[in-house]
């Protein structure tokens, strides 16, 4: 039987400046041969292949520039007539004669190609040519001096897919942090709390597990606000006035919840395993405990689009672009969950899973 060649997962590479493509090419080398098979890479096939040869990856392995919809017959690896080696299949964005990205640095060339790189991955998804995508990191800065005025890839979705809601959940094997509020100062979270955000980020939470982990019965465990969990609102109110009865609605609805517990407390029993996930009400509240625990391997997710879509749990670290310094921990798992959820698994016949090595 020929193999399925069709791609599964879109993967950008984000700003070329800075890790993004080393990331890239690194985790795909790290895939065994089948899975690569259903990645179709989007970006500049010249610095994928400029950033291969700095990671000394394997001259078999090449990117292949292909127009949208080109689905190759193919028997074992994508072999190149004539020789052996993976042909990684790499759709390119990116005009002609665009100004030169200088590596490590802030620049408006560099926001405007991850731009266009994750523009074109949605349509992908959007269109159904690939079931999910798995995004390298942009730069927000060099995002607006490209003139792109967005928050990060969040809004990008949330915008290209017409989505009505989305989440920023966080995934890992011990941790999954969902966050009801993200980008925004610290001052600023008590006024944007209310029952109705509340109740629908949890929702998409639990429709979320329901659809991809079906068999996990654990409660989402929801955190409260206010130190001690505002100690009958000796510390705050917010807890009394906003989160008890936005989790009472959910719990009527039959969605097993429990909380607000203090932060302090719900992350200890997360770690136990006593919730399915949490959910956390600003930023680093949720990403502090999340990236102790999974700073080399935690993947994001978008929730709430009509397709999968995660992403590596860090940025575009300029600080080490270009110097084969980066870890590409976060960007194989974000590719391999992005397969784990968007197809069935596919026995090998050794009793093993062909889509990747990765274990989620």
């Amino acid at each position: 039987m020929t193999p399925d060649c069709r791609p599964r997962v879109a993967v950008t590479m984000g700003d070329p400046a800075g890790i993004g493509p080393e990331i890239v090419v690194k985790s795909a080398a790290a895939l065994p041969s089948a899975v690569r098979r259903r990645l179709l890479f989007v970006g500049d096939p010249a610095v994928l292949r400029a950033a291969a040869r700095a990671a000394g990856l394997p001259p078999e392995i090449t990117f292949v520039e292909v127009t949208a919809g080109a689905e190759p017959v193919c028997t074992g690896a994508l072999s190149p007539p004539g020789g052996e080696g993976d042909q990684l299949r790499v759709i390119n964005p990116l005009p002609a004669g665009r100004p030169a990205v200088r590596v490590g640095e802030h620049q408006s060339a560099g926001g405007e190609a991850a731009y266009r790189c994750l523009v074109r991955a949605i349509d992908l998804a959007r269109t159904g040519a690939v079931a999910a995508i798995a995004t390298a990191p942009l730069s927000k800065h060099a995002l607006h001096l490209a003139g792109h005025h967005y928050d990060g890839h969040t809004e990008i979705l949330r915008r290209r897919s017409n989505a009505s809601e989305v989440g920023m959940f966080f995934w890992g094997s011990r941790l999954r942090v969902l966050l009801v509020t993200t980008h925004v100062a610290l001052a600023r979270v008590p006024g944007l709390l209310s029952i109705d955000l509340l109740a629908a980020q949890v929702r998409l939470l639990a429709d979320f597990l329901v659809r991809r982990v079906p068999g996990d019965r654990r409660p989402i465990g929801v955190a409260a606000l206010n130190p001690h969990a505002g100690e009958a609102g000796a510390f705050g109110r917010e807890e009394i006035e906003i989160i008890s009865p936005a989790l009472v609605r959910l719990a009527a609805e039959g969605i097993a919840v429990d909380g607000p517990v203090a932060a302090d407390v719900l992350f200890r029993r997360a770690w136990e395993g006593r919730y399915a996930a949490v959910v956390a009400l600003y930023h680093d509240q949720g990403l502090g405990p999340f990236k102790l625990v999974h700073f080399r391997d935690g993947v994001q997710l978008t929730l709430g689009l009509p397709f999968i879509r995660t992403s590596a749990d860090h940025g575009t670290a300029f600080d080490i672009a270009g110097q084969d310094r980066a870890d590409c921990g976060s960007m194989q798992a974000a590719i391999g969950l992005a397969l784990d959820l968007s197809e069935p698994c596919q026995p090998t016949g050794k009793g093993k899973n062909i889509r990747c090595d990765i274990e989620l």
